[in-house]
């Protein structure tokens, strides 16, 4: 595959994931990706982003200002 933005060679890679809610920062490790060599932009697939979402979720509604979890956990 070649990157969408600058029509870089892609490979597979790790990488983490930030969101920041309103309540929370979520920081996700380990999350499959493929990775620009050239760029270094980061492209998941269907599977990884409903995973992320479903994991982000859980973090939505709780008291804790900083989560940092595992994407394999």
């Amino acid at each position: 595959m070649n990157c969408f933005y600058c029509g870089g060679n892609t490979q597979d890679s790790v990488t983490s994931h930030t969101v920041t809610l309103k309540n929370c920062v979520v920081i996700v490790k380990d999350v499959p990706c493929t990775r620009c060599a050239q760029c270094g932009e980061v492209f998941f697939n269907d599977e990884i982003t409903d995973k992320l979402e479903k994991i982000v979720e859980t973090f939505r509604k709780t008291k804790t200002e900083i989560a940092v979890v595992s994407y394999t956990a």
